[in-house]
């Protein structure tokens, strides 16, 4: 089994996850028992403040998202590829006029993600719903910015299987 080594916990994970939490509720996804002032870390002096929350929700409520209606939040998966098993959520899917919309919400104040990511979800839900991976598209949506950021070139289950290989082979 190949793993990744976990990561030591950030602010920027946890004010993340703040979002996220948020967004799941906003759009009709109820947490029991859990609040946003709950989350661990919470309580930590260097998460960003209650003030820049307020500026991350303001803006996602007055974005392309904000009304919104998804089809799908934190879309489990479970993606067999190059022998690895690959698991992960779905941030959020829509349904277009010609197929669907793979979205990861995004809070950091850089635009630094990497598109394999959205391939990987492309593809998974592609599969899972047995639909043409060419009727998925996929983006990163910046919250801070209110900025939709698409690939049209996304690799499909051959070239990322390779690349994997490729990885775990180095």
């Amino acid at each position: 089994l190949s793993r990744p080594m976990p990561r030591k916990p950030s602010a920027a994970a946890r004010f993340g996850t703040r979002f996220h939490t948020w967004v799941e509720t906003r759009l009709g996804r109820q947490l029991d028992l859990i609040e946003p002032e709950d989350l661990p870390g919470r309580g930590d002096e260097d998460l960003e403040s209650d003030e820049d929350f307020r500026q991350l929700v303001a803006s996602f409520e007055s974005g392309d998202f904000g009304t919104r209606p998804p089809h799908s939040l934190e879309a489990p998966f479970a993606l067999l590829l190059g022998g690895q098993v690959i698991r992960g959520r779905i941030d959020a899917v829509y349904k277009t006029d010609d197929g669907f919309l793979v979205v990861d919400w995004k809070t950091s104040q850089t635009q630094t993600a990497d598109p394999l990511q959205l391939a990987l979800y492309r593809l998974a839900w592609a599969e899972l719903h047995n639909v043409d991976i060419e009727c998925v598209q996929a983006a990163f949506y910046y919250v801070r910015s209110n900025q939709v950021v698409a690939f049209d070139d996304l690799p499909g289950r051959a070239e990322l299987e390779r690349r994997l290989v490729a990885v775990l082979e180095a």
